[in-house]
């Protein structure tokens, strides 16, 4: 099954014709659907409100089924009545064709208010034998009705990355006992999907940590290339520290999202006794810290 012309043109040709609309083009479907319950949308603007799209590739349970689901949701508590409609675009109907008939799934309009969506929006098997999902990839979106046009509809696009380039990173800490224990230090900056990384230590602990325990985390910086500017990170990641005498390292994994500020930061307050801060992780006064990130979310507008 192809398509009649490439995404690119599909793309253009929806933004172009729907301009009250926001599309989230899901590529690598399949890794979503196996690893992730809930996508999010960036934050984008229509109707003169904040919003995000939310896909569950397994439906809203979060468990495996045979279902997509589809929501939206108003990022502010003030009420608003808009008609809405969320979709999933068929890829082989000409509805980029000026005057054709809109062939996406229409669902019922309703007043939106903080939360909607649809518990049974289409199966995998419609999905994949109708035209929905195609070479891995599927388009989800919202339509606002009775709202300001835009210039062009929005279209962003999500996809989830096994293993990544520089997927494993490690920071030598030479001269570790010169490292000031009250204070928090900082990898250099790596980059892994198309975000900036580093790794952040604090020697006599953080929070719940503070004088008992080696505390690490992961530190979310700005994003590379063409991203919107409020976009979540989905990782699942292992902070490490190294075992330099019996190779029997510690590996604590931590799965979720990071959100887009610069600065974000998820970790282990607790990741060890400074009791056992020494041999065989310690060794001629330099550690061995790292992060080894399983797959990762990238985003970028499209």
């Amino acid at each position: 099954m192809s398509r009649p012309i490439s995404l690119d043109e599909i793309m253009a040709a929806l933004k172009e014709k729907h301009k009250t609309s926001h599309f989230l083009k899901i590529d690598t479907f399949s890794l979503v659907k196996k690893h992730i319950s809930r996508v999010e949308s960036s934050v984008f603007y229509l109707g003169g409100y904040k919003w995000k799209l939310m896909v569950y590739p397994n439906g809203y349970s979060g468990t495996v089924n045979s279902n997509v689901a589809v929501s939206v949701e108003k990022q502010a508590s003030v009420n608003v009545n808009l008609e809405v409609e969320l979709f999933v675009v068929n890829q082989l109907a000409k509805i980029w064709h000026s005057g054709g008939p809109y062939l996406y799934l229409y669902i019922q309009y309703l007043f939106v208010y903080i939360f909607w969506g649809d518990s049974d929006l289409m199966s995998h098997a419609n999905l994949e034998s109708k035209g929905f999902l195609i070479g891995d990839c599927c388009i989800f979106g919202v339509r606002f009705f009775g709202v300001e046009p835009a210039a062009s509809g929005t279209a962003e696009c999500f996809s989830v990355i096994e293993k990544p380039l520089n997927h494993k990173v490690t920071w030598m800490m030479t001269r570790f006992s010169s490292f000031a224990p009250e204070k928090v230090h900082n990898s250099h900056e790596f980059v892994v999907g198309n975000r900036k990384w580093r790794i952040q230590v604090h020697p006599r602990g953080f929070k719940e940590g503070k004088d008992k325990s080696f505390s690490v985390y992961l530190v979310g910086g700005g994003f590379i290339n063409n991203v919107p500017q409020i976009a979540n990170t989905y990782a699942l990641f292992k902070l490490r520290v190294l075992d330099q005498v019996n190779r029997d390292h510690i590996e604590k994994p931590m799965l979720g999202w990071l959100g887009e500020n610069p600065g974000v930061i998820q970790g282990f307050p607790e990741y060890m006794p400074l009791s056992n801060l020494g041999e065989p992780y310690l060794v001629n006064d330099k550690l061995y810290v790292g992060v080894e990130f399983e797959f990762i979310s990238v985003t970028n507008y499209c």
